[in-house]
């Protein structure tokens, strides 16, 4: 660091400039956030690497020069009449330990947290890698967080943290926008047949500055009951002062589904019932003599035929504005961003042709034509302000509009997916109405997709916060604010439009109003004290107030009349209302010992009391001890040269997982009685209860180091982890005697999580001409159910119970029999007989354990390459996740009873298969757990800056041309449509494949200006 005070040219006021250089190679650095230290008066550098900052005061003053990926530095400098030069070099240091991250406590620096940290640079890493939602711009970019990504447009990703800690409850992480606790749930209200919205997603990542991500109970003790899962801290932008600066980003994108998928076959031949006209005969029936004179072996699939298929590209298109600025007492950062998507499901030309004839109509409603579409919009302000010395407040707003329209899919019968790979691949069927289905199941696709799904969103996330520094020992701060979303579902088929099935065509509605409100009250102080020139002691205290609202209203309604697009003006209705609050308080404390800056030991506990708790447990205790020792800096340690820098750390802390909102309360259920005189009111009891319900609690311990070399070229962090889950809720079973119910939520569970993570960061050349480095994440996680409850040995789950949650396995791992199988007769085909001494194929007698369903190691890796004086930037990510079994539901439905899987009707498919295939018959699902294992092309970026004077010709300071492609390519064993290809976005069928939509390639192209 150089600071060069020098005289310039008389100038009116105080003003400090200079340029922030790259230690290494003194090119210059842009976005390096240049702050006199105490207040808000800030700038950020330019691209050129220069700032420029007026100072109202004379005297010497810090400048604090922060930028996320170099060590943080301090400057002080006298400021009087004369302008002041202040020139800063930086050193790179993508892990530096004096990086600064947002904790419970306010803001702390890297090396005095005893527990791994995760950031992202969120504003930074979008501007060279364009992503549309939070599931994408958490994928692989931290070791130990799992993204299970889903494909159709508007449905939500899931997030993991260090595995899966609950059976019962929720397995994701919280979020926090701006010290406010924000909803990130998956649900769409209605069901339309598997993966629905994730409101995670409604939050713009064009809005955000920073993520941090807090990976366990180890590191989220202080944001007590909830936190189990980990915690998505997010920092949204704000202003510099300064002239104001606008951006601009639009982005056009090509969405296209490149899965391959498999044929449907079908074998004729003659049967004693048919002995003139060839009908489907399987495999066993040839084998056994029952079909004969076989005639010829059919496959096809109505989605490889572009005439019939509903599959086609789909399109994206992003305009977001930006503008940012203030002055020294007052900063503001404004956005507004306008989104629209349309997926790949299309209803085909024919399709179209006759709905037409049929309604009479020159033209459909664009629902039908393309049911899978997103618009979203969002807004947001920010502004920061130094109402006097020592007190800062700042005020964020979010709000976001959004709809989603959403097709019947995944396991739904009338789902599009089910119409066209669950039936047979047969020209000669027809629907009840006497249309030829052209190879559907058994409805026509134009009147399947006549069912309309939306859903309308308004969301408004709000906060207010302060700082106050009264002396320079203490600091207080405090935050106020709410997370509000009124949420609009809505079902309908028109009278006559829907699929020939129930009351469908009798025109179906359901209306769905759900208001969801999360507050939180936030207050903390922190004294700071030197005690002595080697120990310095930092004591925090707070209190969170946490309440969480839900509200719904459901409206049914059977028999519309011609136009009718109302409830009321259903021939029958019915209606259901439900509220829940659940609220919880907490206190905490914390200490810190500070020996040396080098040793930093740190304790703290937090009491939570919590409405969902029952009424015996009055509140719960969550403690932590940790230390972190810059070992590298002690005499005692000789190190090589190399070493630049050298950190242990290890820590224990516990955190929670909040039961729900009635599961402690015993409640009684409206309903009507219907009596010999007409309909009374009445209730039955609808829960148990349980007085002594506690949260489940989890505890974890967390080692590792942080190592690095070579000048800050190499970075290494390495963590190991042991997480243990006691009192897990387990719904048991009871004897309906006791009170007429079947079930009552019980703490008997335990739960275990272990593993290892490393990040590994390496710069291999960087000089102004040209730039490489790669980013190597992995982590392994090993889960397992250790205990169940007296009683209780097993609970199932899983689509047909394929899943078994037992002590000593991992939560929602596959079981079923074994399969045996020998073609005893020598004819090539594999038959199953009920006597186990003539069966060529045979099973165990019990089920036994087949695999894990979540992936028990994963890695990442993410290169960039920099070239042409740093203009052009590509970076791209390959990743790879093995370890775990797939259930592949969409084969076992065509394998089972003989509707199209190759196994049961191609004599040329191995014996495997065949036995595999015919297994199923036997409900015995063993042949359809495949290896999940798959190594991803993820995504491919390259950004490239025009130059200044082409910007300047659009009137734009910068310019630059980004072109992204995400889920380009997978190599994988797994032989259905995609190894991510997931039913829904819960743990239970999360990784089940069930007429799935598959990870889409996007392909979008992206330019941003400034000016």
């Amino acid at each position: 660091m150089t600071a060069a005070p020098r005289a310039e040219a008389q100038a009116a006021g105080g003003t400090i400039s200079g340029r922030v250089t790259d230690a290494a190679t003194g090119n210059p650095v842009s976005q390096v956030r240049v702050l006199i230290a105490g207040t808000q008066n800030g700038t950020l550098t330019a691209d050129n690497g220069r700032y420029t900052l007026r100072v109202t005061t004379t005297g010497s003053v810090t400048l604090d020069v922060n930028r996320i990926g170099y060590e943080a530095q301090k400057l002080t400098v006298t400021v009087g009449a004369t302008p002041v030069v202040a020139d800063v070099q930086i050193k790179q240091a993508a892990f530096s330990l004096a990086a600064v991250v947002t904790t419970v406590t306010g803001q702390q620096r890297k090396v005095e947290l005893a527990n791994a940290t995760a950031q992202i640079n969120v504003a930074e890493k979008l501007a060279e890698l364009p992503v549309s939602n939070m599931g994408s711009l958490l994928s692989g970019r931290t070791s130990s967080v799992q993204v299970v990504q889903t494909g159709a447009t508007g449905t939500g990703s899931r997030i993991r943290i260090r595995g899966q800690n609950s059976f019962s409850l929720s397995n994701d992480p919280i979020v926090v926008i701006d010290g406010v606790r924000a909803t990130s749930t998956t649900s769409n209200g209605l069901g339309v047949g598997g993966s629905g919205p994730s409101r995670l997603d409604d939050i713009n990542p064009s809005e955000i500055e920073t993520i941090e991500i807090v990976k366990g109970p180890s590191a989220a003790t202080l944001y007590g009951t909830e936190a189990a899962n980990g915690v998505v801290v997010i920092t949204t932008k704000r202003g510099k002062s300064g002239k104001t600066n606008y951006s601009l980003n639009v982005e056009n994108g090509k969405i296209e589904n490149t899965a391959v998928y498999p044929d449907l076959w079908q074998l004729w031949g003659r049967t004693a019932a048919s002995p003139t006209r060839a009908v489907p005969c399987l495999l066993t029936a040839v084998s056994l003599g029952t079909c004969t004179s076989v005639d010829s072996l059919s496959r096809g699939n109505i989605l490889n035929d572009p005439r019939l298929s509903p599959i086609s590209d789909g399109n994206r298109q992003q305009y977001n504005l930006q503008a940012s600025g203030g002055n020294d007492k007052v900063q503001f950062f404004v956005s507004g961003q306008t989104e629209a998507e349309t997926g790949i499901y299309k209803l085909p030309d024919n399709e179209i042709a006759r709905l037409k004839t049929r309604r009479g109509v020159t033209e459909l409603p664009s629902d039908i034509v393309r049911p899978n579409a997103l618009a979203r919009n969002s807004f947001r302000a920010n502004v920061n302000a130094e109402l006097r010395k020592g007190l800062f407040v700042q005020a964020s707003s979010g709000y976001v509009n959004s709809e989603l329209r959403l097709p019947q899919n995944e396991d739904n019968g009338n789902g599009l997916m089910v119409l066209a790979l669950g039936g047979p691949w047969r020209g000669d069927l027809v629907d009840a109405q006497g249309d030829s289905l052209r190879g559907y199941r058994a409805f026509m696709l134009g009147d399947v997709l006549s069912q309309t799904t939306k859903q309308g969103l308004n969301r408004f996330i709000n906060s207010v916060s302060a700082q106050w520094t009264p002396t320079t020992w203490l600091a207080t701060r405090a935050a106020i604010g709410s997370d509000f979303t009124s949420r609009n579902d809505l079902f309908i088929a028109k009278v006559g439009e829907g699929p020939n099935t129930a009351t469908t065509r009798q025109g179906e509605i359901t209306s769905l109003r759900s208001e969801i409100n999360q507050q939180t009250a936030d207050y903390g102080a922190t004294g700071t004290f030197q005690l002595t020139d080697w120990l310095k002691s930092t004591t925090s205290i707070g209190m969170q107030y946490i309440r969480n609202a839900v509200g719904s209203t459901v409206g049914t309604g059977i028999g519309l009349p011609p136009g009718g697009v109302t409830v009321s003006s259903a021939a029958t209705r019915s209606s259901t209302q439900s509220i829940n609050e659940r609220r919880t308080l907490g206190y905490y404390v914390e200490q810190q010992i500070a020996l040396r800056d080098r040793l930093f030991i740190t304790g703290g506990m937090r009491r939570d009391a919590a409405s969902a708790f029952g009424a015996n447990t009055r509140a719960v205790y969550y403690p932590k001890l940790g230390a972190s020792w810059l070992i590298s800096d002690e005499t005692f340690l000789p190190l090589p040269e190399f070493v630049n820098s050298l950190r242990l750390r290890g820590t224990y802390g516990a955190s929670g997982q909040i039961p729900g909102a009635t599961d402690a309360v015993r409640f009684y259920s409206p309903g009507p009685l219907t009596t010999a005189s007409g309909d009374a009111p009445a209730a039955s009891l609808g829960s148990l209860g349980n007085v002594d319900l506690k949260p489940e609690f989890s505890a974890e311990t967390e080692f590792g180091f942080d190592l690095a070399m070579f000048s800050g070229a190499t970075n290494l962090e390495v963590t190991s982890y042991n997480k243990s889950t006691n009192d897990a809720l387990i719904q048991r079973q009871i004897a309906p005697s006791l009170s007429g119910l079947t079930t009552q939520f019980v703490n008997i569970g335990n739960i275990k999580n272990q593993g290892a993570e490393f990040t590994w960061n390496q710069r291999i050349i960087d000089r102004k001409v040209a730039a490489l480095s790669f980013t190597f994440t992995g982590s392994t996680n090993k889960n397992r159910m250790t205990k169940l409850g007296e009683g209780v040995s097993s609970i199932a789950s899983g689509n047909r119970n394929t899943q078994q949650n037992r002590p000593g396995y991992p939560l929602f791992g596959l079981w079923d029999k074994t399969i045996s199988f020998a073609d005893k007769n020598g004819d090539g085909i594999i038959t199953f007989n009920s006597n186990k001494a003539l069966s060529e194929l045979t099973f165990s007698d019990t089920a036994v354990y087949q695999g894990n369903t979540f992936p028990t190691r994963e890695v990442a890796f993410s290169p960039a390459l920099e070239l042409f004086g740093k203009k052009l930037k590509i970076s791209g990510q390959v990743d790879s996740k093995w370890g775990f079994r797939k259930f592949n539901n969409t084969l076992r439905h065509q394998c089972m009873n003989g509707v199209t899987c190759r196994g049961r009707y191609d004599k040329s498919a191995s014996l495997q298969e065949q036995a595999n295939a015919l297994a199923t018959s036997q409900a015995v699902y063993t042949g359809m757990f495949e290896n999940g294992s798959f190594t991803r092309f993820r995504e491919l970026s390259m950004a490239y800056e025009m130059p200044t004077k082409w910007a300047n010709a659009v009137r734009a300071s910068r310019w630059s041309v980004v072109l992204t492609g995400r889920n380009l390519g997978v190599m994988t064993d797994y032989t259905g449509v995609d190894p991510e290809a997931a039913q829904s976005n819960n743990d239970a069928r999360g990784n089940e494949e069930y007429f799935s939509t598959p990870p889409l390639r996007i392909m979008t192209l992206r330019m941003n200006f400034s000016f």
